[in-house]
This record gives structure tokens, C-alpha cells and sequence, in this order.
């Protein structure tokens, strides 16, 4: 899958086993960031557990063969499913990337069953809360109730601004400079000690999914289509324009 090929310098995880958490709105660019973690581990050669609970949309039990996903999207299917990944990361003592749709509801009805993070915490295992957000104010907001709400608040925690789903004519600091002034996100930042960010636009990112191809594979010209090579170094640019984010952030070495 291109391993080597330059896009991603990413090593072992300090933590060991973690468990990544994607949460946000619908068409914040979650799923292409939850997809770009289970890539950027297997091109480093690690095996993550790929758990799917988006009912509304089902991306990631698409686009990975053996992703898991409880068997319907009522409360206690999910919950049921969640417990057995988690049994599952403990047993097999490995890494998960784990969509819960808005994530709002799960973790709250979860929370009084188990406190998560104190659990992960207990068993080795390290979560990363992962909130992607577009410009949007409910967008936002949206986070913020997960956050005060406080079921999910591992001291690892991401907020990742997509450029990609800003209005054609908005710079990113025009689109998202509510966003970085709100107080409930300045709060999240400066005493929630959550991490910003951005995600820059792909701009061939629509022929990746018309071809099939992950990031790291189209990246490293690989496939039975490979992209031609203006677009493969765009992705490669993407992708190390992340990582470098991800690292002078700090939060590198936080992801499977």
C-alpha cells in the first residue's frame, strides 16, 4: 500500500493501544478523517480495528473490508456492539477507529453504564477524542453539547477544522473566526486543553472516491488507476501538510 512513500513519517503510538473517537456533525469531513487514521496505521503497518456506528451514512464499513457495525441502529444494538469492541481492543490489545455518527446520544445513554475513559484508562488503553467541524455555528454547537455534557472528556482531545467544506468565496479565517473566537470553543482550548487543527481542502479529493483509492495508496501511485501525477502529489502535499500540522500541534503521536 506505498509504504515508504514520504507521505507519512508516522511511528509507533507513545500510548500503545488507542482508541480514536470521531464525533461531529454530518458533512464536517468526518468520515474522510476517521478513513485517513485507518490509512496512515496501515501504511505504518499496524492493523487498527475499524468500527463503524454511523447509521445515517455506514462510510467506513464501505470503504474498509472486515470493518464491524452493530447490526442495527437501535440503543441497545449499539451499545451492545460498542462493549465488544472495546472487549476486543482489551483482548487483542489493539488500536480502534470508532465513528458514532453525531455521537451525542451514544455517549450519553453509554456513559451511565460505563464511565469510558476512566475504563480506557484501566486498561491500557489511550482515547483521543477526535471533533471535526466545519464553519457552521451549529456545527459548534453541536460539540459543545458533547463537551459540557462531560460523559467523553479524555484529556486528549482534537479539533479538527475542515477546510473542505467551507462556502466557495470564504477564506478559512473569515469562515471560521466565530468559531475560533466562540468561548465555549476558547474554553475547550485553553482550560479543556483541546488541541486545534486544520484540515486543508483536497482538491482531487472527489476522483479519489470515484477511483476507490486511499489517501496513502493514490499518494504512492499505486492501484489499478492510479492517478495521474498532478494529482498524486497533491495528495502526498495533503497528507504531509496534515501530519506536520498533527505533529507541531503535538498530537502526532496521540493517533493508532
Amino acid at each position: 500500500m506505498g509504504k515508504g512513500n514520504g507521505a507519512s513519517p508516522a511511528g509507533e503510538p507513545a500510548s500503545g493501544v488507542v482508541l480514536a473517537v470521531g464525533l461531529g456533525r454530518g458533512f464536517g469531513g468526518k468520515s474522510t478523517g476517521l478513513a485517513e487514521l485507518v490509512w496512515r496505521a496501515r501504511n505504518a503497518g499496524r492493523e487498527v480495528i475499524v468500527a463503524d456506528g454511523d447509521p445515517r451514512s455506514r462510510t467506513l464499513a464501505g470503504m474498509f473490508e472486515g470493518a464491524t457495525h452493530p447490526p442495527t441502529e437501535e440503543l441497545p444494538d449499539v451499545k451492545a456492539w460498542l462493549t465488544g469492541v472495546l472487549n476486543r481492543m482489551v483482548k487483542e490489545r489493539r488500536s480502534a477507529v470508532l465513528d458514532l455518527g453525531g455521537g451525542d446520544r451514544v455517549l450519553q445513554e453509554y456513559g451511565r453504564d460505563l464511565r469510558l475513559v476512566e475504563f480506557c484508562d484501566r486498561r491500557g488503553i489511550e482515547p483521543v477524542a477526535l471533533y471535526f467541524l466545519g464553519p457552521e455555528e451549529e456545527d459548534l454547537r453541536h460539540v459543545l453539547s458533547i463537551w459540557e455534557a462531560g460523559y467523553f472528556r479524555p484529556k486528549r482531545t482534537l479539533l479538527v477544522l475542515n477546510e473542505g467544506v467551507i462556502r466557495e468565496g470564504h477564506t478559512v479565517i473569515g469562515a471560521f473566526e466565530r468559531t475560533l473566537e466562540h468561548p465555549g470553543f476558547r474554553e475547550m482550548v485553553d482550560e479543556g486543553g483541546a488541541v486545534p487543527v486544520l484540515m486543508h481542502r483536497l482538491a482531487c479529493m472527489d476522483l479519489l472516491r470515484q477511483r476507490g483509492l486511499g489517501l496513502y495508496a493514490a499518494a504512492a501511485g499505486d492501484g489499478t488507476d492510479p492517478l495521474d501525477p498532478v494529482e498524486q502529489f497533491m495528495v502526498e502535499d495533503w497528507l504531509a501538510d496534515l501530519e506536520k500540522r498533527r505533529a507541531e500541534a503535538g498530537a502526532a503521536a496521540w493517533l493508532p
